[in-house]
């Protein structure tokens, strides 16, 4: 398995070597540096399937704290009409009957976050942070506790924010917001703390869709601030198996400039607040339907992957869009392409992005000739940023194990992208 992700990434910077001409072209976004923007392009919950999100987001600033507004994206397709309206059939069109019909959606729901001085928080997509820690199951259910004291919460869990409030440094029995509440007596200051976040959990369940994060000030309007660092965990158990994979969230850095209005964010152009999205999107990877190379293992591979579109505007609830050109190399290099349309959110396994029918795509391993290759994706209209995640199912038992990574990007598009907040 080593060997063949070895090739495949010296299959991707020989590429990028003959299409710059000997030089190295790079995206400016990254998801290894702290950044103004912080994108998860796939989130899931469905706890039925005992599938969650649990997600990672970091102050890198070590002095200041920091306040962040979160938007979640909620792209479940819903029935309209009939008997079943209203109903999720995200994937599962057949799940409207009678005169129904499935309809894609996109809907937001935003929330603040206030980040002390170099403090990392995680939470559960499926369960959000509520202000102050309270019990979760077992006898006290619903009461008050604290995080780090498990026997406040006997057959239960404690969930909340690890700093609810302030305390005054003179007194740290007292709590407080701000340092007026600290004087005259017992006077000196308020220490940093979470108050005035609300994380509340994913909108339904189940849920698919994507959470974008940007640093703000005391007034909500964005801030040229590259301190944010995040990371997402996808977990699905159940009795016989745990699996468990993940991924850094895509950093979208402040140039500097801030322009009018404010509430209107410019990615990349002329006039760049932010790093643009990039001209490709590069993803190396095993044709689908492949066998697993590795010896002794017998397991079958698909990869599937997710794109959201850079441009968005959450004032006028109105998505972006773009048309992907798909661009396919076997190992042979010989070419395949497909164009498909992207709106909002789009998660499709690869092989079912130019045909429903598998083993007929060109991107499955009989039609490619090929075990591995390497895709390039350039949108036309919205800019898109994106991740891949591995699937190897097992042949001969029950299994399914998942690897989820970063797409490679290259290059900045010369039309910038816009975020319009509310």
């Amino acid at each position: 398995m080593g060997q063949v992700r070895w090739a495949g990434w010296m299959m991707a910077v020989a590429t990028a070597l003959v299409i710059s001409g000997g030089q190295l072209v790079r995206a400016d976004i990254e998801s290894d540096k702290p950044a103004a923007i912080v994108l998860y392009p796939d989130v899931h919950v469905d706890t039925d399937e005992e599938q969650d999100s649990v997600i990672r987001l970091t102050n890198t600033n070590e002095d200041e704290p920091i306040l962040v507004h979160c938007f979640y994206v909620d792209a479940n397709s819903h029935c309209s009409g009939g008997p079943d309206d209203g109903e999720i059939c995200t994937g599962d069109p057949g799940a409207c009957s009678g005169l129904s019909f499935c309809v894609p959606g996109w809907l937001e729901v935003d929330f603040i976050i206030n980040l002390t001085a170099h403090q990392p928080i995680e939470w559960k997509a499926s369960d959000g942070l509520a202000d102050r820690p309270r019990c979760d199951g077992g006898p006290n259910d619903g009461d008050l506790c604290r995080l780090n004291e498990p026997g406040d919460c006997p057959f239960g869990r404690c969930v909340g924010l690890p700093l609810p409030f302030g305390v005054c440094q003179r007194s740290p029995l007292r709590p407080c917001g701000s340092d007026a509440d600290c004087n005259p007596f017992p006077g000196g200051a308020c220490t940093q703390s979470n108050a005035g976040t609300r994380i509340p959990p994913v909108p339904e369940d189940p849920f698919v869709g994507e959470l974008r994060c940007i640093a703000i000030d005391a007034n909500h309007t964005p801030v040229a601030r590259n301190d944010l660092k995040g990371e997402l965990i996808t977990t699905e158990a159940d009795d016989e198996q745990l699996d468990v994979s993940g991924y850094n969230a895509i950093g979208i850095q402040a140039t500097g400039t801030m322009v009018d209005p404010a509430n209107e964010l410019v990615l990349g152009g002329p006039d760049a607040e932010y790093n643009g999205c990039p001209n490709y999107l590069i993803l190396n990877h095993f044709f689908d339907e492949a066998q697993n190379p590795v010896p002794l293992s017998d397991t079958t591979i698909f990869t599937e992957i997710t794109l959201v579109p850079c441009t968005v505007d959450y004032l006028r609830q109105i998505p972006g869009a773009a048309v992907v050109q798909y661009l396919v190399f076997n190992e042979f290099e010989q070419r395949f392409s497909t164009s498909k349309t992207v709106r909002c959110f789009d998660e499709t396994v690869l092989c079912n992005i130019d045909t429903p029918q598998c083993e007929r795509s060109i991107f499955n391993v009989g039609v490619s000739g090929t075990l591995t290759g390497q895709t390039r994706m350039q949108p036309l209209g919205s800019g898109l940023l994106g991740i891949a995640r591995e699937f190897h199912i097992n042949n001969n038992i029950e299994g399914l194990h998942t690897a989820a990574f970063n797409i490679h990007m290259q290059g900045q598009r010369e039309n910038p992208d816009r975020i319009t907040l509310p």
